[in-house]
């Protein structure tokens, strides 16, 4: 299978707008949900953020660190976009219904942002740290079960 390797492209900078409140709180959201990820906060210390919010700061995380650490089929690749993607829609639906006055403009300038600062995050912990630090070992390891997941499914289990 052919393998692929991550570009070095990314898209420009996103700035919020009108809506400050909600900038401040998906990016809040998204990075409490690589700190909850990393263990650098309990669950207790921090606002639950709406679940899918975590959930796609996990994949923004995993695939950053996947990409950085590990070689990827294509196929796998493509099967994790496309379950990002389908996250990523649900964490738009959501700020929808939480944000009722923010533009979708503004719901996908907050969510680019937050996803810009995992992504900083990560790179950084592995800069520091390399790719055999057991946190980016453990996102690396996500990456094939985000792949495989089915939405709507369970998550699969070691005993199946």
């Amino acid at each position: 299978m052919k393998k692929t390797r991550p570009s070095s492209a990314r898209p420009g900078l996103a700035s919020c707008t009108r809506s400050h409140r909600l900038c401040a709180s998906t990016i809040g959201a998204a990075t409490l949900g690589w700190l909850l990820l990393m263990g650098l906060i309990a669950p207790a210390e921090a606002d639950e953020p709406p679940e899918i919010l975590t959930i796609l700061s996990q994949f923004v995380a995993v695939g950053t660190a996947a990409m950085r650490c590990t070689e990827v089929e294509e196929d796998q690749m493509i099967a994790f976009l496309a379950n990002q993607q389908m996250v990523y829609l649900r964490s738009v639906m959501a700020l929808e219904d939480q944000h009722p006055e923010a533009t979708q403009e503004q719901i996908a300038a907050t969510l680019l942002r937050g996803q810009e600062d995992i992504q900083a995050q990560v790179k950084q912990r592995i800069d520091q740290h390399g790719c055999d630090d057991p946190n980016a070992r453990a996102l690396v390891d996500l990456f094939a079960m985000q792949a495989e997941w089915t939405p709507g499914g369970s998550p699969r289990s070691d005993t199946e």
